[in-house]
């Protein structure tokens, strides 16, 4: 018996069903792994959102790390009592006199709303750097005082809308602000409020009498001031006197130092539950623990204000007593331009009045002698013109020697009259002009100097107030942009850590030798030069310069906890970096 082998078909001899069977299978392994790629795409893109959504840390404080779904969450409940405040707040609108009011407090609503992620991110970190730091300082919250917070902070206060009518006693005509009404004007006063009560009780309507007798700002809304709390600044005593009245119920007449009033109850609504607030928290998920813990967060706060105010605000602190001179800073991202720093007197016809035209030549021509007797004592060497401007009828800059600032040469066309402008910008530095008539009256008009930008200025005079410290003074009461300390030689007084920013704060506690000028600082609010002139280690603050210093003095010390802790933020949730302008 004989074997042999198969005979091997080639190509052109295969079945065709072989052919199409091979064909589906590499059809179906294509397909195969073109979906298992998608799936895997598909999985990557599923994972990666959740893990940006719900893992990707956004904050570090202190070794802790906060994901984004603590961060959420906290955005989530922020926004949740945003809401319901507004909703609570437009609510309250009736067309009454606090209705202004209440709108500026939804457009301030409106505007935390849309910077919640980053007053989130600022409270998360606080908690963190507060809970770290209380455990040092032995700060806590008890529960009462936690469950007591967070019952205030869920409830809405009994309101009571109201409406008013007021009838002040008439003074005599020309009479002063501190002239008293007379007997007789407040007897018919009380004329007045007794027969507007006796239309009430005869059926007049309330919004028709307001408008015909009140003589307060309610008169506007029909007497309608709408719905007042307990607290309210303006309108808590009405709420008081109010007090146990049911809607519909008329007080009065009542005496006040102002005048008499009836006051009406038009509703009221007794204190409960924030239906709206626990709504909007349960919707976005917010548990009653999370809420607290938010809450425990602003009451711990409280705690570390008061340590602030006790403890590193004490009785005894070390102080610097400075001089400083301030000069406005450029502003930020503009282009440079060169300034001249000019001061005038000013002598008018008709001195103090704000309209000249109704002079007489004849005062006119004595305005001038005044203005040319001024330029006359301007011109002398050793002329003062602090004294001189004590004589001028300019009371914007009497007090200040006659400065008027710094601008542009190009900018004085738009910034005076005409006159005064093309008698300025044809001024050499010291020159003193004619008398240029305007219709203010007549000015003398100086150029005193010119800069190239204001870190120019501030170099320039750090220079010469190094080589003559004892002209500090008469530096800052010809360059300084503080009028408040200008007119005392810059006196800034003795200052305490935390009375002004970082900046400025460690630049005047470097200085260590009496009579040392300070570099330039650079603030957001302008630069500054300081000069020491005492020190002290430990000398009594005034509690009224401790109370002066608490609340902007505790956010800078807040600040310096948050900068020991070694913070790190997600650019989305960090706040926007602050402007800082410079020469």
């Amino acid at each position: 018996m004989s074997f042999r082998n198969r005979p091997i078909l080639d190509r052109k001899h295969r079945p065709r069903w072989q052919d199409e069977l091979r064909s589906q299978q590499l059809i179906v392994a294509g397909f195969a792994m073109a979906i298992a790629v998608a799936l895997g795409i598909f999985g990557a893109a599923a994972w990666s959102s959740f893990y940006n959504a719900t893992l990707r840390p956004v904050a570090i404080v202190g070794g802790t790390t906060i994901d984004r779904a603590e961060m959420t969450h906290r955005t989530d409940l922020l926004a949740a009592q945003l809401s319901a405040s507004y909703l609570d707040i437009a609510g309250q609108k009736v067309g009454g006199v606090k209705d202004q009011l209440l709108d500026q407090q939804v457009q301030a609503l409106q505007q935390g709303l849309q910077s919640v992620d980053q007053v989130a991110s600022d409270t998360v970190v606080t908690g963190l750097v507060l809970e770290a730091k209380a455990r040092e300082l032995g700060l806590s919250v008890p529960q009462d005082e936690l469950d007591a917070e967070v019952a205030k902070q869920t409830s809405l206060p009994e309101r009571r809308k109201l409406s008013l009518i007021v009838v002040i006693p008439v003074k005599p005509e020309g009479a002063s602000a501190d002239t008293p009404p007379t007997d007789q004007a407040w007897a018919d006063a009380k004329a007045e409020i007794d027969d507007v009560k006796a239309q009430l009780d005869g059926g007049a309507v309330f919004a028709d009498l307001a408008a015909g007798h009140s003589d307060d700002g309610s008169k506007s809304t029909k007497g309608l001031l709408g719905w007042i709390e307990k607290d309210d600044s303006a309108y808590g005593d009405y709420f008081t006197a109010a007090d146990g009245a049911a809607a519909g119920a008329v007080i009065g007449p009542t005496k006040t130092d102002e005048g008499w009033y009836l006051l009406r109850v038009d509703d009221v609504k007794p204190a409960g539950p924030d239906k709206q607030l626990s709504d909007l928290l349960d919707a976005a998920g917010v548990s009653d623990a999370e809420y607290r813990d938010y809450v425990r967060t602003t009451l711990l706060q409280r705690k570390f204000q008061d340590y602030f105010n006790t403890s590193v605000l004490g009785k005894y602190q070390p102080q610097r007593e400075v001089a400083q001179i301030m000069i406005g800073a450029d502003p930020a991202g503009a282009a440079v331009t060169p300034k001249i720093h000019i001061r005038h007197l000013l002598a008018q016809p008709l001195p103090g009045e704000q309209d000249q035209s109704a002079a007489t030549q004849e005062q006119w021509d004595a305005a001038l002698a005044r203005a040319e007797a001024l330029r006359e004592e301007a011109l002398k060497p050793d002329a003062d013109w602090y004294a001189l401007s004590e004589e001028s009828d300019d009371a914007g800059s009497r007090t200040k020697g006659g400065y008027l600032g710094w601008y542009e040469p190009s900018s004085l066309a738009t910034s005076f009259v005409p006159e005064f402008a093309a008698a300025a910008a044809a001024l050499d530095v010291g020159e003193v002009s004619e008398p240029v008539k305007s219709q203010f009256g007549y000015h003398i008009i100086q150029v005193t100097e010119r800069r190239a930008s204001a870190t120019e200025l501030a170099n320039r005079l750090v220079d010469d107030l190094r080589q003559d410290p004892d002209s500090f003074p008469a530096v800052a009461r010809d360059e300084s942009e503080d009028p408040v300390t200008a007119k005392d030689g810059g006196d800034l007084g003795w200052v305490i850590k935390y009375q002004f920013e970082p900046e400025r704060q460690d630049a005047i506690f470097a200085l260590t030798k009496v009579g040392e000028i300070s570099d330039p600082v650079v603030t957001s609010s302008g630069i500054y030069i300081f000069k020491l002139l005492d020190t002290a280690e430990a000398r009594f603050v005034s509690q009224a310069q401790r109370d002066k210093v608490s609340t902007g003095g505790f956010s800078r010390w807040l600040q310096e906890l948050k900068d020991q802790a070694h913070i790190w933020l997600d650019t989305q949730f960090a706040p926007a970096p602050a402007t800082v302008a410079g020469g």
